[in-house]
Formats: structure tokens, sequence, C-alpha cells
């Protein structure tokens, strides 16, 4: 049998606008924290209240990896956040694939001009690892995923769509 199932784990390097929701999410915390002390018991609930949304349910989605789960064709993405849950971000069959080349490709340039197309980057954004765009049609639209892809995987999508996969 010729089939292929490969999980790959991409982790993003961190996002500095996180950072920054994320100073500006403390600094609301503690300001309603000091309103409530100074002024009325009322703010103090809600700095805790904000606390408590922050660090429980905001926070941990910032901490983000993309796992990649590729078989004989078709590929399914899921992130999961804070290594504790996990959410189906999409499935992609071989079928809906209208081109798949490395990112920045002449290939593409048709692909990625048009108006409507989605651009999801489930990529680490590291500036040495090698990027592939992958543009999906479907009912929806077109969709444009960025992702780093082995070799071994790259090579059995081409089985599926030789015509539709380049390297170059």
């Amino acid at each position: 049998m010729n089939d292929l199932y490969k999980e790959i784990m991409v982790k993003p390097l961190p996002n500095p606008a996180n950072t920054v929701k994320k100073a500006l999410l403390i600094a609301a915390a503690v300001l309603l924290l000091g309103a409530g002390l100074l002024i009325h018991p009322f703010f103090l609930l809600g700095g805790v209240v904000l606390l408590f949304l922050e660090f429980w349910l905001i926070f941990p989605r910032f901490q983000v990896e993309y796992e990649y789960l590729y078989v004989n064709g078709d590929l399914d993405v899921d992130a999961i956040y804070a290594k504790s849950s996990r959410k189906r971000k999409g499935s992609y069959e071989h079928g809906s694939l209208e081109v798949m080349a490395p990112t920045g490709s002449a290939h593409l340039d048709d692909y990625m001009k048009r108006q409507g197309l989605k651009v999801i980057d489930y990529s680490s954004r590291e500036p040495n690892k090698k990027t592939w765009t992958l543009v999906y049609g479907g009912d929806g639209g077109q969709t444009a995923l960025i992702m780093e892809l082995p070799d071994d995987v790259t090579q059995d999508m081409r089985r599926y769509a030789p015509q539709k996969v380049f390297f170059q």
C-alpha cells in the first residue's frame, strides 16, 4: 500500500501584538482594582472578574501550536491552545486543491491577486523555514494556506495532483 499518514506540529513565534494585548489587559485590571480601592468596591469586583477572565480564558489562547494531519492527500489542521485544548481549524481535500507551490513562487501570482481570497498562516513565521502556499477552492470561496510541510508530504501531494503541485 502507498498510504501516507503524517502528523506535523508547528509552534509559531510569539506575536509582538499579543504581548501588547496582554499588557493592556493587565493594566486595565490593575486600574479597576485601584479604582475599587479608592472609589467604589464595585470596581474591585470588576477588576477581580477581569483578572480571572484574563488568566483562565484569554491568555491561554495566545499560546498556540498548529497540528497538521496529512492522510493520503487530505489535510486537517488543528490549533492546540496552551497544550490543553484543541480546535479544528479546517479540513481540506486533495480534490479541491487548485495549486500548491513554495511561498512566493510565480505559480501563485494569479491566485494571490484575486479578490476574496482568504489567506491563513499556519506556519511558525520563522524567516529561515521553507513554507508552502496551498490554494483550495470550495463553496465558501478560495482559501490560501501557508504551511510548513516536510518533503515526503509534498512528494505525496504531487502524486495525487501532479499538474497542481509545483516545486519552484
